[in-house]
């Protein structure tokens, strides 16, 4: 599944280097080099190769409740036959889905959408869909609480050797607020040079924001410590072996949903879990080597959960899009007309506007005079 036949499998080095990296996207060469077992110039020459091909992608991806940037909500479409990929291209053209997979089940077509309000998710189901044919129903879910991403499953996956370089896996269900406070300029500037190579220098990141070194990085850890900000290496499951990924939706006692969810989100399997309105009470994403082991989990895992009531299942077909960066802007300009995108060019412009002193002035007003005539 998943278009795994067109997938090429890492051999054994490769996975290696790109459990590593998932543990650490930012992790030095010597390190990488050390936690693998293989030379420094092997895993630059393979890191280099992998991201050359598309196979390797390592992004800063920003959170976007904490850093103010939208709500996400899970957009589901039941599609005319024939039509599920027209519809899942155009929106993956747009830079407020972050994610969109073709399915088979209760859904033809999933997005994850990132709303700065809810007219905006109104608009975009009332007005943006191109051609209303193409769509024969909908379904929404506004993602509530997180519990774990997909860029924290692969972390459950590394070695002994790699192990070290992960971070706390709990990260996400640690006492950090959903919403943070609203970034500065020099922040979403940071953001917006960091987005496309997570493993960009501080001294490139310095040169072109026209900070110090030091600046950059305590920014930077300022914003990963407050988990708005994290560093992704993205490769396709089914390189790693994983080629039969599904999304359940789990309906639960509401007394137990959060400790269903954070016992899901320890599951090797798992790789996505969110509390969610609509139908469902969690949204899990979840990934196996094949059909047998997906029938091992529900039957002898998830079936054994206290509080679980209802289970329903869409086989992933393939995934169009995996994207965690945001529309920002490029040399003070908005790169689209999102507002997310607009918000953030006059944050910018606020901050860069010269200071005007507006003290009233305490100058005598000269008195009027007359002449003659």
């Amino acid at each position: 599944m998943n278009g795994a036949s067109k997938t090429p499998r890492f051999d054994d080095v490769d996975r290696r280097i790109v459990a590593a990296l998932q543990a650490d996207p930012r992790a030095s060469w010597s390190q990488l080099g050390g936690v693998t077992g293989v030379s420094e110039t092997t895993v630059l020459r393979r890191v280099q190769r992998l991201r050359d091909s598309g196979s390797l992608v390592i992004v800063a991806a920003p959170d976007a409740l904490r850093c103010g940037f939208g709500q996400p909500v899970l957009l589901h479409f039941r599609t005319v036959p024939g039509e599920g990929s027209r519809l899942a291209h155009y929106l993956a053209e747009r830079d407020d889905v972050r994610y969109v997979s073709l399915l088979t089940g209760r859904s033809d077509v999933m997005c994850e959408l990132i709303t700065p309000d809810h007219g905006y998710l109104s608009r975009v189901l009332m007005h943006d869909l191109p051609d209303t044919k193409w769509v024969t129903g909908t379904r929404t879910e506004i993602v509530l609480k997180r519990f774990k991403t997909r860029d924290q499953w692969s972390h459950t996956l590394l070695d002994g050797a790699a192990a070290p370089l992960a971070p706390d896996d709990g990260a996400i269900t640690a006492a950090v607020p959903e919403k943070g406070g609203q970034l500065d300029a020099m922040d979403i500037k940071l953001l917006a040079a960091l987005g496309p190579d997570g493993r960009r220098s501080y001294a490139d990141l310095s040169h072109e924001l026209g900070l110090s070194e030091t600046a950059v990085a305590r920014r930077v850890n300022a914003l990963t410590a407050a988990h708005r900000l994290y560093f992704v290496a993205m490769v396709d499951p089914a390189a790693l072996g994983f080629e039969f990924e599904v999304m359940l939706h789990i309906r639960v006692e509401l007394a137990r949903l959060e400790s269903i969810a954070l016992a899901l989100a320890a599951m090797t399997e798992v790789r996505y879990v969110s509390a969610t309105t609509g139908d469902s009470d969690l949204a899990v994403d979840a990934i196996f080597r094949d059909a047998n082991d997906l029938y091992e989990f529900m039957t002898h895992t998830l079936a054994r959960i206290p509080g679980v009531r209802e289970v329903e299942l869409d086989v992933v077909l393939e995934s169009i899009k995996r994207e965690y960066r945001y529309p920002l802007f490029s040399a003070g300009a908005p790169t689209s007309a999102h507002p997310l995108a607009l918000a953030a060019a006059a944050r910018m412009r606020d901050a860069e506007a010269p200071h005007v002193d507006v003290t009233p002035s305490r100058t005598k007003k000269k008195s009027k005079t007359t002449t003659g005539h």
